[in-house]
């Protein structure tokens, strides 16, 4: 029942994802343009919108494990969290590829982290995960941020491979 449920709650944050796609895509993101969207100094309008539309996988959490969620998206004293880390990477990516980028970015850091923030002996992916792909995330904002879309695309791939 849990894994049918799972799938079910993937299919619904799917066609949500789909849908906030397509409302990027177009000239409106609720009533906020893609170019105020574009240049907005962070992921608060996207992350906005598209918790309104999905927010089916944060749902299952249950206290502790939505405490872990808010740690992995603001972060620590001793490491960077999502909303930080996806700032900068999407600062870097060229302008007319930065929505893609805020989008994906947003949409791996709910999967990422609703998973990564259940018990360790249920979930699938790791903190030594994490680590690998913020190492991957960083190396490729230093030495080639052209590639950062192919980073971020593997790194979804990879995510979606362990959870689905």
């Amino acid at each position: 029942m849990i894994i049918k449920n799972n799938r079910i709650a993937f299919l619904g944050s799917f066609v949500a994802f789909l849908f906030l796609v397509a409302q990027v895509q177009g000239t409106e993101i609720g009533c906020l343009s893609c170019k105020d969207v574009q240049h907005a100094a962070n992921l608060a309008a996207i992350e906005k919108r598209m918790m309104e539309i999905n927010d089916g996988a944060l749902q299952e959490l249950d206290e502790e494990a939505l405490e872990w969620y808010a740690k992995f998206q603001k972060g620590g004293m001793f490491f960077d969290g999502w909303q930080e880390i996806s700032e900068d990477v999407v600062a870097r990516v060229p302008d007319e590829k930065k929505i893609k980028a805020k989008v994906t970015m947003l949409a791996l850091g709910l999967k990422i982290g609703s998973e990564w923030s259940k018990e360790n002996d249920v979930r699938k992916i790791s903190t030594s995960m994490l680590k690998d792909w913020g190492k991957k995330l960083s190396r490729t904002v230093s030495d080639s941020p052209d590639n950062l879309l192919v980073v971020i695309n593997s790194i979804e791939h990879e995510v979606n491979q362990l959870l689905f």
